[in-house]
């Protein structure tokens, strides 16, 4: 049996909506071009909500890898984004689409992602161990 727990109110039509493993993260995209999201923490044993909002251009898909904080995100930019849900921090962006990104798979096991694009491609990208750097912004100290 299934039965309702609690609802979220959007500002705006929810185009598509993902968790992450139990529920720890929930984001929805939005047709105003926003990813809303909630994560729920813990602070005094007690269950906490932190809402964070992110915009993007014309999200038309998200999903968790699965058992992660991470996250893919695609769109009508013809860019697949991987997202650190944690930190709320893009970690890396890959071009390949000449047209709208409207859907994307992960695999089971999280080692390759297959999107789909308006383009009339299905395209598959598969996991290296090739290492990549993110750049930090630091404030320059006087």
């Amino acid at each position: 049996m299934v039965s309702h727990v609690r609802s979220m109110k959007m500002n705006d039509a929810v185009q598509v909506v993902d968790g992450s493993l139990y529920a720890k993260y929930i984001l929805a995209a939005l047709l105003d071009c926003t990813v809303k999201g909630q994560a729920i923490g813990y602070r005094n044993g007690a269950a906490i909500a932190l809402r964070f909002l992110m915009v993007l251009c014309f999200v038309m898909a998200v999903q968790f890898v699965r058992n992660t904080h991470y996250v893919f995100s695609v769109g009508k930019d013809r860019l697949i984004k991987y997202w650190d849900a944690d930190n709320f921090e893009l970690l890396l962006t890959l071009k390949g689409h000449h047209a709208e990104v409207w859907c994307l798979s992960i695999s089971n096991r999280g080692d390759f992602i297959i999107s789909g694009s308006h383009d009339r491609s299905i395209r598959r990208w598969d996991s290296t161990e090739e290492p990549f750097f993110i750049e930090v912004k630091r404030k320059k100290k006087d």
